[in-house]
């Protein structure tokens, strides 16, 4: 005898909503320690560092950044490797 699964009884891959702000927020504080993120009333996506991971002086006179800022969370995931890029070539 043969059975054949009937469609009601297949799963259906249901609508995932997008992530929440908080959950982007955490998602990249978890990618980068060292680093504090919110998004502002004007829809502008920041981090800065934390003291988890200060700057030197001569990384601060080298030009880098306490604090990145973008229009997106990806934009800001971007500003903030290149901001650790940044730091780690000037130390």
């Amino acid at each position: 005898m043969r059975t054949t699964v009937r469609e009601q009884d297949e799963p259906r891959l249901m609508d995932v909503p997008p992530p929440t702000r908080d959950h982007l927020i955490s998602e990249i504080q978890e990618r980068f320690p060292g680093w504090g993120v919110w998004h502002s009333d004007a829809h502008r996506w920041w981090a800065f560092r934390t003291a988890f991971a200060p700057l030197t002086i001569g990384q601060l006179r080298a030009g880098c950044r306490l604090i990145v800022q973008a229009d997106t969370h990806t934009e800001l995931c971007a500003a903030i490797r290149a901001e650790i890029e940044y730091a780690r070539r000037a130390a």
